[in-house]
């Protein structure tokens, strides 16, 4: 086993992506050799590293699926120790890592990291920030890897409470309601065809190939809501109920 650590992450908009490039940079100012692993993209041999940090957003208090499966399926052997850490546009930490604790119990996690970040689900919901409040929260962010890469490093702990009534509601609104909310909330979404170009990179870019671009967009039943088609479209065609979609775009620094 080489004393190195692999940064795995998946990213739907760029705030995870975020967070992993400034977890490597800090690992790199305490001397640790690390990889970034972009689960879409990246194989990983497990032996090749002493520690992994693991992180995703979080979907009603999950972690998306495609994380978890990549764990399952590559990082069953692995005993060296491991960190979680979630981005979610909330300031009340998510029961994702219990969740994902419960599904790789097999795994040693010794610390978990919740990091607030800029809301990104403003078309739909809830209020879009200020461009002064995302640089407030992105400049936090930085010192909360800052004490958390650390602490993990320093071989402290740090795990998410056991909450099992929790995690069963949860559940029950994940595999339950949530469906038929994407469903509900995708049917809304069209393309504005005097933007679109038909460069299909949002079908080329989307994590679970759910999205078919004609003449009109549809989603298919594996859809996550990342919104990455939305918010990486050149051209910005896309709309939700008549009114163009407002791409993310903080300053990713």
């Amino acid at each position: 086993m080489m004393n190195k650590i692999a940064v795995i992450y998946f990213s739907g908009t760029g705030n995870t992506k975020f967070i992993a490039k400034n977890i490597k940079n800090k690992l790199q100012e305490y001397g640790y050799e690390s990889d970034l692993i972009n689960i879409e993209k990246d194989k990983i041999n497990p032996n090749d590293y002493k520690s992994l940090i693991i992180g995703a957003p979080v979907y009603v208090d999950r972690y998306p699926e495609i994380l978890i499966k990549y764990l399952e399926e590559n990082l069953k052997d692995f005993k060296g120790k491991c960190m979680l850490f979630s981005t979610q546009a909330s300031y009340k930490e998510a029961i994702a890592f219990q969740h994902c604790i419960h599904r790789v119990p097999y795994l040693n996690i010794t610390y978990t990291m919740f990091i607030p970040m800029p809301n990104n689900f403003y078309n739909f919901m809830f209020k879009k920030a200020s461009k002064e409040e995302e640089n407030k929260l992105l400049s936090q962010s930085i010192f909360l890897i800052r004490k958390g890469v650390k602490d993990f490093l320093e071989g402290n702990t740090k795990t998410y409470p056991n909450k099992n009534i929790s995690e069963i509601m949860i559940n029950c609104v994940y595999n339950i309601v949530y469906p038929y909310y994407v469903n509900f909330v995708t049917k809304k979404i069209t393309i504005d065809n005097k933007k679109c170009v038909h460069c299909k990179l949002c079908e080329k870019n989307c994590p679970v190939q759910c999205i078919k671009i004609t003449d009109t967009v549809s989603f298919n039943k594996d859809c996550v809501f990342c919104q990455r088609c939305m918010n990486n479209c050149p051209k910005g065609a896309f709309e939700y109920k008549g009114k163009s979609i407002i791409q993310y775009s903080p300053d990713f620094r």
